[in-house]
């Protein structure tokens, strides 16, 4: 079951991120209220999904690694949550409209130093934190995992975007360059989780007592 869980979540975050980077580049050339509310949703299955697929993870972690499971599902559900209110409040309250025009502009992911959008990028930044302590509980046993540990680990550098609004930087919502930035992350998160599905295909049930 545990086996099944992990690569049925790690299939639909593929198909999240495939979704969300279509959204994102279509966002190059037009804006769309559809794709635009289409990746909130999209990026909040994704982040349930990760969930999910870190609790399996947690499931063949050694005894002496659990600290760092525990730590990974910890960070990653504070993620999730964040993000879920995030996301939830841009296609419901934001997208009707449903409060004052000046609490609107508060709640609007689209305004750049926004409070929630701020909220957006703790959450990323926690992600990133999850996925390093889940690199932390891998013990490669071939090419995949090697690969894999070392981009989960390496996402744990991402953790620095939390910072950005505390930094004097100019909020701003002219070009693009916020819209490439997540397509970059992107194509950097999709091979983990498609590493994540192959990873877990290869378990097998006789090994769920040993360290990954």
């Amino acid at each position: 079951m545990n086996k099944k869980i992990g690569v049925a979540s790690s299939v639909i975050m593929s198909c999240m991120i495939v979704i969300f980077l279509t959204c994102l580049i279509v966002a190059l050339f037009t804006k769309n209220v559809i794709t635009e509310n289409l990746s909130y949703g999209t990026c909040t299955v994704l982040s349930w999904c990760y969930v999910a697929t870190v609790c399996v993870y947690s499931c063949y972690a050694h005894k002496e690694r659990s600290a760092a499971a525990k730590i990974g599902i910890a960070t990653g559900v504070i993620y999730s949550t964040l993000v879920s209110i995030v996301y939830f409040t841009q296609i419901t309250t934001v997208l009707y409209k449903l409060v004052d025009e000046k609490i609107l502009q508060a709640f609007s992911f689209s305004s750049l130093g926004s409070w929630l959008f701020n909220i957006d990028l703790l959450g990323y930044g926690l992600l990133a934190i999850s996925t390093f302590f889940v690199g932390l509980t891998l013990k490669p046993r071939n090419k995949i995992d090697k690969a894999l540990k070392l981009l989960l680990m390496l996402h744990g550098a991402f953790f620095v975007c939390m910072f950005f609004p505390v930094m004097p930087l100019p909020a701003t919502n002219q070009g693009s360059g916020g819209t490439v930035a997540l397509i970059c992350w992107c194509l950097f998160f999709l091979p983990i989780c498609v590493l994540s599905t192959l990873h877990f295909k290869k378990l097998h049930d006789n090994n769920l007592k040993e360290s990954i």
